[in-house]
């Protein structure tokens, strides 16, 4: 069987990143699990050392460099072609729901899958598509080669990794694919939430406006606008609450 190496960022979750690795255990198709503690200053890497498996790694960042230089990091010293990002903040996860992240990819039936916890199939990976929930997750499936010229520009991203992802992809097979479950798959806790909400919209509009800085004034135009409301659309607020955002 094809393996994956499984990559999971993490600042300060202490809660929930056992509850991931164990998962990530339990599931045939991964090979690695790459835990990368982005400066954590709480017991997330104790909690992971505390877990017994062969296939667990750690890397133990010293300081705080933002959830794209993790990323990097872990691959840099993934040893299998196939990738699996995973968010450390994840519970109830079942193994049923990273095998169908992966299955598309290892067969290749798609180049990068995107987990949703509520979309239906969607085989088409368009820019401006209703529902956006998918396009920020963290829950991806893809071929390394695609993404090992790009570590550098993924290092400074911080926050907006996922936007560099949909980029780099675009134009290659994408698969979303529906995580379903009857219960909650994701913990943000409130002051996280609203600190990396208004990080993510300020970086991740920043770097949309990088990847179109040769269109023209008019594409430029209705770019914006389309993206003020996808992340209306995402984070659950209003357009003019995220040009406020963008204007701070």
């Amino acid at each position: 069987m094809t393996k994956v190496s499984c990559i999971i960022p993490a600042y300060n979750e202490e809660s929930t990143i056992a509850g991931v690795v164990k998962t990530c255990l339990k599931t045939p198709e991964i090979g690695e699990i790459i835990v990368v503690s982005d400066g954590s200053t709480d017991k997330t890497v104790d909690r992971v050392r505390q877990i017994k498996g062969k296939k667990i790694k750690i890397i133990d960042l010293p300081e705080n460099h933002g959830k794209g230089f993790a990323v990097a990091e872990g691959v840099e010293k993934a040893k299998y072609e196939n990738l699996l990002f995973l968010d450390a903040d994840l519970v109830n996860l079942e193994p049923h729901h990273l095998s169908s992240l992966i299955w598309p990819v290892i067969n290749n039936q798609a180049d990068m899958t995107i987990g949703d916890w509520e979309a239906k199939f969607k085989t088409e990976f368009k820019f401006f598509t209703s529902p956006v929930m998918w396009y920020f997750s963290g829950q991806r499936c893809l071929k390394k080669k695609f993404i090992i010229g790009q570590l550098a520009e993924i290092k400074k991203s911080q926050y907006g990794v996922e936007m560099i992802l949909n980029e780099i992809f675009k134009n290659k097979r994408v698969v979303v694919v529906p995580l379903i479950s009857q219960k909650s798959l994701h913990v943000i806790k409130e002051k996280k939430w609203k600190d990396w909400k208004v990080s993510y919209i300020k970086e991740g509009f920043q770097i949309a406006q990088n990847l179109i800085k040769n269109k023209s004034e008019s594409y430029k135009k209705k770019f914006k606008e389309e993206l003020i409301k996808i992340f209306a659309s995402y984070f659950q607020t209003t357009t003019k609450k995220i040009r406020q955002i963008l204007e701070e």
